[in-house]
């Protein structure tokens, strides 16, 4: 520590130490404005990631939707085919491995049924069953 005598002195050098730490105080504060300002702005940014993200799931889900759609169809065209040459769901099931609830599925959620050709026996088909031709498997 400097050997001061004079309160003058003194004063004087209190006075610039204190314009120094107020520069500095200033200085930090200017910093922390400009900070809390950028913490803002990302803040901001954040959100509309969350959006954009929210928005970019919609899409990918509308465009799954979308493609199953157009996966279910084709299969339900397929099955829809091979009735029309005859053959009945339980015998397309086998023919694929598949289960004959699986095939009514595809045909169910692309919207479509397919008409039984006239005196096709259907093996999924119940007795008694309205589809059932007269006098096979069900009551006379």
């Amino acid at each position: 520590m400097a050997n001061i005598n004079s309160k003058t002195a003194a004063r004087k050098k209190v006075r610039e130490a204190q314009a120094r730490a107020n520069e500095a105080r200033q200085e930090r504060e200017r910093l922390n404005v400009d900070d809390a300002a950028s913490l803002l702005v990302e803040l901001g940014r954040l959100a509309a990631v969350g959006e954009w993200e929210q928005g970019r799931v919609a899409e990918i889900h509308a465009e799954g939707e979308r493609r199953r759609h157009e996966h279910r169809q084709e299969g339900a065209a397929a099955v829809t085919r091979m009735v029309d040459r005859g053959e009945t769901l339980a015998a397309i099931a086998d023919l694929a491995g598949v289960k004959v609830s699986e095939v009514r599925a595809m045909l169910k959620t692309a919207g479509t049924q397919p008409a039984a050709p006239p005196g096709a026996l259907s093996a999924d088909a119940l007795p008694g069953d309205a589809a059932s031709p007269v006098g096979v498997g069900g009551p006379d």
